[in-house]
């Protein structure tokens, strides 16, 4: 007797996760990033510090994306932790002083100062900058995005039952950060500090993006999050040059203060033609026309 020919079991289609639960988990996420670095960060961890940052920037990318959830609640989320954030930023300003009191220092500019001396000094600015962080990391409004945070998790995650899953939320967030990257590519100029930071900020919020959702979006998704992480990355570094280059105005002047910003001009040099380098392949054509497509698809769902 013949045998009959096996079958295999049918697959059940899985559905996408639901938006809201999207959204529950990765500001969890999140949140328990910002617990385990903020001992680190009280006591001046340069590292932990960034780390609570960021993951702060992630849950205002988080915010923005699923906004339409729960508009008033997330809405309120984002304006306080940009607050704190910007309170946080006056820890990192303090960074760009101490790289530039060292480089400084290497350059040769405090030679007649005693090391005793140019050592008491850098321990006096890390101090102040560990004072600033640990005013931003006990003031009062984290204090309370953490509260909500927590409160907010703690409920069922927001959305309706027949709510578009999470790609779709994220495809027209991304379409919308894709434009606005354009549009400040196109006034970018000559890459002085304003317009390329504006550009930095843009790429950020893709950047985020990416690193949560791109594998769900496609591989021209993890080409593009990741040539614009590159171009976001250098960007970076520019404006940490923009930045010292400023406060090098204030130096004794002299040879030494002359070879700190010749260095810094350098630096800021290489950094923009590796933005250059990955914007060239962030920005060809086949790679955006198929990237393009498959977000519309997405959103369109």
């Amino acid at each position: 007797m013949a045998r009959r020919a096996s079958v295999s079991p049918r697959r059940r289609r899985t559905r996408p996760e639901a938006a809201g639960r999207t959204l529950h988990r990765l500001m969890a996420e999140q949140l328990a990033v910002i617990a385990a670095n903020e001992r680190r960060a009280l006591q001046g961890s340069v590292e932990a510090l960034h780390d609570v940052r960021v993951a702060l920037r992630r849950i205002r990318s988080l915010a923005a994306t699923f906004a339409k959830l729960d508009r008033e609640f997330l809405e309120r989320l984002d304006r306080r932790i940009a607050k704190v954030c910007d309170r946080m930023g006056a820890a990192r300003d303090m960074d760009v002083w101490i790289t530039l009191l060292r480089g400084l220092i290497q350059a040769g500019g405090l030679d007649p100062v005693p090391v005793r001396d140019r050592r008491a000094a850098l321990a006096v600015l890390r101090r102040q900058r560990t004072h600033l962080a640990h005013d931003a990391l006990t003031c009062g409004l984290f204090r309370r995005v953490k509260t909500m945070l927590r409160k907010r998790l703690r409920r069922a995650p927001p959305g309706r039952k027949n709510a578009p899953g999470a790609p779709v939320f994220v495809a027209r967030r991304m379409l919308a950060v894709r434009e606005s990257i354009a549009a400040r590519y196109r006034r970018v100029g000559n890459f002085s500090k304003g317009p390329a930071h504006d550009l930095r900020r843009a790429g950020r919020r893709l950047r985020y993006l990416a690193e949560f959702f791109a594998p769900e979006l496609g591989r021209e998704c993890v080409r593009a999050g990741h040539w614009i992480t590159k171009a976001q990355a250098a960007l970076g570094k520019m404006h940490d040059c923009d930045s010292a280059l400023e406060l090098s105005q204030g130096l004794p002047s002299g040879a030494a203060r002359r070879a700190v910003r010749r260095a810094l001009a350098r630096r800021r040099a290489a950094q923009l033609r590796k933005f250059k380098t990955a914007w060239r392949h962030y920005a060809d054509r086949r790679l955006q026309t198929t990237w393009l497509a498959r977000l519309a698809a997405a959103a369109a769902e």
